[in-house]
């Protein structure tokens, strides 16, 4: 009686170390490949949403626009600007989301400012942020999108960050 419990008990405990050391590799490989970020020269960043997605085919999560603080700007904005003192373009909600797009600009004095809440204050940002000839990783003719943005400023080193607002998973 004793000698089945005691197989059952290492069958188990064995099973458990197994998943226990697949899902560090699991967490230890996505964290390498998704635990990035890409410090913006207004202050806002660019990092992926979470290290693993499970609404998204192959988990892999978005790339989201964030404030210092680490809150989420907008997850796919197409087009998206960076010049040295604000971020700006559209937001797109999720697929099934009841939520309409947004144009926004970001600065580290103002923070959001959106096109539909503020119009005038988002004029004049917008205007400002036109004016100079400091756009960070494309041209103001090439619209992109937060990956590209995202993949570009990654492979320089000014912009790549040290510590993300990343969290683990989304659903």
């Amino acid at each position: 009686m004793i000698m089945p419990i005691r197989a059952f008990f290492i069958t188990l405990c064995s099973f458990a170390m197994l998943s226990g050391l697949g899902l560090a590799t699991l967490v230890l490989g996505y964290s390498s490949k998704f635990g990035g970020c890409v410090n913006l020269p207004n202050g806002s960043e660019l990092s992926y949403e979470s290290f693993v997605d499970f609404g998204n085919s192959f988990l892999r999560p978005d790339v989201v626009l964030r404030d210092p603080e680490g809150v989420i700007i907008g997850k796919e904005i197409w087009p998206i600007h960076v010049t040295n003192t604000a971020t700006f373009g559209t937001a797109w909600p999720e697929h099934d989301s009841p939520r309409a797009d947004f144009s926004f600009v970001w600065t580290a004095s103002t923070g959001l400012v959106k096109q539909e809440e503020n119009p005038l204050m988002y004029s004049e940002l917008l205007t400002t942020a036109n004016a100079t000839p400091d756009y960070v990783g494309a041209p103001v003719e090439l619209h992109v999108n937060t990956l590209w943005m995202f993949k570009r400023l990654s492979k320089d080193a000014q912009y790549i960050g040290k510590s993300c607002a990343t969290r683990l998973f989304t659903f």
